[in-house]
């Protein structure tokens, strides 16, 4: 199983971020779920939580861990927002 999504993808909210910090995102292109519980910076984390289900946004994702399916937010290179501009 893949341990990064190093490129850029776009990944829609599923549901609001709980009261864990983790969020569920879903990549339309594969149909595949990720749940996010870790976070390169606050202002990820913050900018995520502050999202609707079905807003569009564009990260890097890293595995983490090796058995379960958690994943941890990365910024794309150059970008100063995670919502998507399509």
């Amino acid at each position: 199983m893949k341990t990064q999504r190093t490129k850029p993808h776009e990944y829609r909210v599923l549901r609001e971020m709980n009261n864990k910090n983790a969020i569920n995102v879903i990549a339309p292109s594969a149909n595949r779920v990720y749940q996010i519980v870790e976070y390169e910076d606050d202002q990820i984390r913050d900018e995520l939580a502050t999202l609707d289900p079905g807003k569009l946004v564009t990260l890097e994702l890293d595995r983490i861990g090796k058995r379960s399916n958690v994943w941890r937010a990365n910024w794309p290179e150059g970008v100063k927002s995670l919502v998507s501009t399509s």
